[in-house]
């Protein structure tokens, strides 16, 4: 069973040493760099909130998603991943339908991914969930949208 927890002082280290080489990165980060570096982030930034995945009680993954007061109906997901042990069984796809299940549920209808035009990973999950491309922001990342 998945669960979504924030990243909190009981967790962050465990969230800080997750791995994976198949993170759905955007136009602010490369897919390679930690965990660590996107919760920093957040920390500065009231917008962004990171959040531990659980399957069963155990941490398998993290995400990190952007939402502004003054567009509460569109959220930016901006990191997304599964650490690499986890992978295997699946659980990548049941992590993201729950996080967009839990996105409508919040009153989420839009929702936008920028991800590296050669994460082929990553293109395939998000177009598996009728995600659209809208339009290439440059050489490196295409914008993809999805109505809730």
């Amino acid at each position: 069973m998945i669960r979504i927890k924030a990243v909190d002082a009981q967790n962050i280290l465990e969230v800080c040493a997750l791995t994976t080489s198949h993170a759905l990165g955007t136009a602010r980060e490369a897919c390679s760099h930690c965990n660590a570096i996107s919760i920093a982030q957040a920390n500065y930034h009231s917008e962004l909130h990171p959040n531990a995945i659980y399957n069963n009680n155990v941490l398998v993954g993290f995400f990190l998603y952007q939402r502004a007061e003054n567009q509460a109906e569109t959220v930016t997901i901006c990191r997304f991943m599964v650490d690499d042990q986890f992978r295997h069984q699946r659980l990548e796809e049941k992590a993201f339908e729950h996080i967009l299940r839990g996105l409508k549920i919040q009153g989420v209808k839009n929702v936008i991914l920028n991800l590296d035009n050669a994460n082929e990973n990553a293109k395939s999950l998000c177009l598996s969930f009728g995600f659209h491309l809208t339009g290439e922001m440059d050489k490196k990342q295409c914008r993809y949208e999805l109505e809730l």
